[in-house]
Parts: structure tokens; sequence; C-alpha cells
């Protein structure tokens, strides 16, 4: 087996990479360690996806159900610091839409199941002669590769294999999600609030007939739960977020826990392997950007390998993956150090900081430069 590019992991990332390399022609497989079956977990877990990472999906034809986000209003709980944003202000339709996250696995696996080898794993890899990549798989099947994408997440066993070592930090946070139905006044809008009691995000949930059902992520120090169950920790606290959106709300789901942590490879690329997504890169949950990085790579990967296809010269692959990674990294890295920055300064109880951000966020609110900068950021007009 010669495919042009081996992809490691068959999640969200990996499999929309295949999917879009097929559609170009240029012949990809995923090797997938899980059995192949789609999900039959509730939908709980959602992903907000910004208008640039909805597009990419639009364009390899994955269609799922989706909540349009059109105003976020962002404010400190413990203070009158607020911002305000608002699709209208980038001239856009929508800042961003919710999905379910096994929606959006489940679509995207379908479409790649004729190239996916599951139940399997990468056992090594090695450079050969001819400048290609020798695959072993678990099952001793032998793949003789151009290129080998990482996109098996944060403990990338591809990774692993090259002796690539993550720079890595702990949050000492958990993040609780569930569904949840509430009588929020403003249809279409988001609400992040940050307080003592955690980071508290509220986002509208796909619906065709019910505009009362949102998603929650709330990020919470570890501290806070380790005397008491996180069911009850939910119980004692959510009446605080319902006081300051002026709202019921009622879980709906089970909850959802995991422990909070950040990583990143100073070199996404040795060899033929390349990582990309989860696998290079991992940040807080705050700003729902996670899985937009992720395409953010994807996106660049497949443009690169795709041009040099077309341009139907030799392919000189080390150029291929270094132009990715120059576009990748330190967009990545910002993404990952801003996130640290507004996690830090939330967190803290000094009475000084507290009046700094309330400040800090009230100012941009009134700042258009900043503001936009910011929208179109997150929104993936930022592309480089």
């Amino acid at each position: 087996m010669n495919p042009v590019v081996t992809i490691s992991g068959g999640g969200i990332i990996g499999n929309y990479i295949s999917l879009r390399l097929n559609q170009n022609s240029i012949e990809s497989v995923v090797i997938e360690k899980s059995k192949n079956k789609i999900s039959a977990n509730k939908n709980i877990r959602t992903v907000t996806l910004n208008p640039y990472s909805k597009k990419l999906l639009d364009d390899v034809g994955i269609k799922i159900p989706y909540a349009k986000i059109k105003k976020i209003n962002v404010f400190d709980g413990e203070g009158t610091g607020s911002i305000d944003f608002s699709s209208d202000e980038i001239n856009e339709e929508n800042l961003s839409f919710v999905v379910y996250f096994n929606d959006l696995e489940d679509a995207l696996k379908r479409n790649v199941l004729k190239t996916t080898f599951f139940e399997t794993e990468i056992k090594n890899f090695k450079e050969n002669n001819n400048d290609r990549c020798e695959i072993t798989l678990s099952n001793d099947k032998p793949i003789n590769s151009i290129f080998l994408a990482g996109c098996d997440g944060r403990n990338s066993n591809v990774a692993k294999l090259a002796s690539l070592k993550p720079v890595t930090s702990n949050y000492e946070q958990t993040a609780i999600t569930f569904t949840a139905s509430a009588n929020l006044k403003n249809p279409y809008t988001a609400y992040q609030i940050f307080s003592e009691r955690g980071i508290f995000a509220i986002m509208p949930l796909p619906s065709s007939t019910d505009q009362s059902f949102y998603t929650i992520v709330w990020s919470v120090d570890n501290m806070q739960i380790e005397e008491q169950s996180i069911e009850d920790f939910i119980k004692e606290n959510i009446s605080y977020f319902e006081k300051k959106l002026k709202a019921n709300i009622k879980v709906n789901s089970d909850i959802l826990s995991f422990s909070l942590s950040n990583h990143h490879f100073e070199n996404y690329v040795i060899g033929s392997l390349v990582l990309i997504g989860d696998a290079a890169h991992s940040i807080h949950p705050l700003a729902g950007q996670g899985i937009n990085l992720g395409f953010a790579d994807a996106d660049a990967f497949c443009e690169e390998i795709t041009n040099a296809y077309q341009a139907k010269i030799n392919i000189d692959k080390h150029l291929v993956l270094k132009r990715y990674e120059i576009r990748r990294k330190n967009m990545n890295l910002l993404m990952l150090k801003s996130m640290d920055f507004f996690v830090n300064l939330f967190k803290s109880n000094n009475l000084y900081i507290k009046l700094l951000r309330n400040f800090g966020l009230s100012r941009v609110n009134k700042t258009q430069f900043l503001k936009k900068f910011f929208i179109n950021h997150a929104s993936g007009k930022n592309k480089i």
C-alpha cells in the first residue's frame, strides 16, 4: 500500500483531512485504534465552530444540525466589567456555530469508511532510502507513504514513537459540561461569566423546534470540588449564575467532566511526520478555540499538500511540511499564551487585579478597533 498521506487517528481532524485530500485526488488512509461504530452515546458534548471552520466543512459536503450565535456577552461576575461581541461588528451573519461533537465526528467518519483501518495502530515507522516513510501497523501490515500525519490527540502515539517531548502545564481545573433548559431572553446569544465559582459559559444548542435548550461548559478550580461531588457543586452554585443571567437553569442531561491542561511541541515536523490539531497543541476551553485551531492546522496542511501536487513538479516534502509548520506554530502558541493570560487574570483574588480587569473589559468594549481585532481572530478571518 502506497498512499500519499497516512493519517494516525480517525477523529474529527484526521477524518476531515482524509476526506479533503481524497476529494482532491490525493490518496490517503486513516489508521484508527477504536472499533468501526457510530457513536451510541447521547448528545451532550458540543464544540463551537467559527465561520471559517464551518465553511471548511461546508466545502467538503458535511451537513449537520447547528445553533447560530450572533452575540456573545462576557462579564466579570465579581464586578461591573463587561464586553459584548456582535457579528454585525465584523459584517458577518454569525459569530459562531454550536454543534454536537458526536454529530460532527460521525458525519466525517461515514465519509472515509472505505479508507479507514479500524482496530489498528502504528507500531513503528522509519525513513527509507527513497525518502518515503515505511510504516508498520500493529497487525504487522506495511504501508509505504510520503507523509505521516499525526492526528491522534494530545497523547499522540506517533509523537511518542518519534521521541518528541511536549511542553505541558496543568491548570489545576476541571471542565464540567452538560445540557440544560433555560429561559434566557436573547436568542442566538452566548454568555460567559468569570467568577470565583469558575468560568461559566452557556450557549444555544442545535434544535429545530425549541430554542430553550443550551450547552454549559463550566471550568472550576480543583480545590472547589475536592470535598464534594461535582453534582453537589453544581446544585450549590448554579443559582449564582441564574441570578447573574436573570434566568432559571435546569440540568437535563448526564454531567461530563475532564481535567484541564495544555501542551505544545516545539517542533511539529520531524522527517515525514507532521503533528496536527490536538496532537500538536491543546489549550484551555474558555474561548472554545481548540477545535478551530485544529481546523486551521488541517486547512494549512491540506493547502500545502494540494498546492504541491497541483504544481506537477517533484515534491519536496520537507519544504511542504516546513511551510505548514511556519504558518501554524506561532499562531497556535500565541493563542495558547493568550488563553493562559486570561485564565490567570480571572483566577486572581488580588483586589488591584480585579479592578484592572473590570476596567480593561469595559475599556475594550468601548474601543471598536480592539473589539474588531479580537472578533476577527476568533472567527478565523486572520488566516495565514
